[in-house]
């Protein structure tokens, strides 16, 4: 009987064993394969394309093939009902870095919003004979600051309109001066329209 039993505890013991080689290779072959998806040549993207959900094999590419080195600011002057008009003042805000955003940071999406619809923007410019307004990237900017110049000015006192300015800076580096990159037509209220 005592055979028996020794004989069942070595079999559970290559069981649990084998079990555990099997959990250690196919976390293994996760780690390698999302490892390999990293990598930015195209041709390493074979094995992240056959998860369908995204979900088993991450995208974990930290740094893009030419890192952004600025920050894109976007301010605006309102003319109030009355004919004034307003100093520049900032539509967006880059929220500064604390410690709890590695964990959760829900604004970020917000900045790299405005970030990619610059970024597009000055793409564009670069392209002459182009009218800029007629593009989605424009009237989604456009649309966002007209919204904050509601927001500030509320429904007692319309504006006329407004109008915004891009400027680009290079982020911490207080040594350079922002660029002015793109200034838009005057925009005109609804109200005012």
């Amino acid at each position: 009987m005592t055979g028996a039993r020794v004989d069942g505890g070595a079999v559970r013991a290559q069981l649990r064993g084998a079990r555990t080689l099997l959990l250690l290779g196919g976390l293994a072959a996760w780690f390698g394969a999302t490892t390999a998806g990293q990598h930015p040549h195209s041709s390493f993207d074979r094995v992240r394309h056959r998860d369908k959900t995204g979900l088993l094999i991450p995208n974990w590419k930290f740094f893009a093939p030419e890192p952004a080195q600025h920050d894109f600011h976007v301010l605006h002057r309102v003319l109030t009902a009355d004919g004034t008009q307003t100093d520049w003042e900032e539509s967006t805000s880059i929220e500064p870095r604390a410690w709890s955003q590695l964990l959760w940071f829900p604004h970020r999406r917000r900045e790299k919003a405005v970030f990619d619809v610059c970024t597009e923007l000055v793409m564009l410019m670069n392209k002459p004979g182009l009218d800029l307004t007629l593009f989605p990237a424009y009237r989604v900017l456009r649309d966002f600051v007209e919204l904050t110049v509601r927001d500030s000015y509320g429904a007692h006192e319309r504006p006329r309109g407004f109008q915004f300015l891009i400027a680009r800076h290079t982020g911490h580096d207080q040594i350079h001066e922002p660029d002015y990159v793109f200034l838009s037509p005057f925009v005109a209220t609804e109200e005012a329209a």
